[in-house]
C-alpha cells in the first residue's frame, strides 16, 4: 500500500512539470531589429506590442536596437509582427515604419541613433550680450 502511495504522489509531482514544459515549447521567439533609441520607444513598443494577437512577451533592447518577440505561432507569425511594430511608427527588419504613426511619435522618438545620442549643441549668444573674445597669448 505504501508504495501505491509514493507512487500516486510521484505522479501527481511529475504531472504539472510535464505541463509547464509543454507550455513554454508552445510559444515561438522573434528578434527584430528596429530603430528605437530611448526609454520612451521602449515603453511604447512593450506596451502596444501586447495588444497584438498571439503575443505573450515583449522586451525591447534599446542598446542592441532589437525587440525581442514571444509569440503564439498558431496564433501570427513574423510577417505580422513585423507590420504591428511598423505600424507602431518604428523599422522592423526591412519593413519601414509607417509614416503617419513616426510622425507622430514624440521628437525624441523620431531621431536617428546617432542623433540621439550626440552632445546637445551649445546654446546660442542672447542678442545684446556681449561677445567673450579669448584675451590674447602674450
Amino acid at each position: 500500500m505504501k508504495n501505491l502511495m509514493k507512487a500516486a504522489a510521484l505522479a501527481l509531482l511529475l504531472v504539472p512539470a510535464t505541463h509547464l514544459h509543454a507550455q513554454a515549447d508552445k510559444y515561438a521567439h522573434l528578434d527584430i531589429h528596429t530603430n528605437a533609441v530611448c526609454d520612451q520607444c521602449k515603453q511604447r513598443i512593450e506596451s502596444e506590442m501586447l495588444y497584438e494577437k498571439g503575443v505573450h512577451a515583449v522586451k525591447v533592447d534599446v542598446a542592441k536596437e532589437v525587440i525581442h518577440v514571444e509569440y503564439k505561432a498558431t496564433k501570427t507569425d513574423p510577417a505580422k509582427l513585423r507590420e504591428a511594430v511598423s505600424k507602431i511608427g518604428y523599422l522592423a527588419d526591412e519593413v519601414q515604419p509607417n509614416a503617419a504613426a513616426r510622425k507622430a511619435l514624440p521628437a525624441c522618438c523620431q531621431m536617428t541613433k546617432d542623433e540621439h545620442d550626440a552632445p546637445p549643441p551649445a546654446p546660442p549668444v542672447p542678442s545684446g550680450a556681449p561677445e567673450t573674445v579669448p584675451a590674447p597669448q602674450h
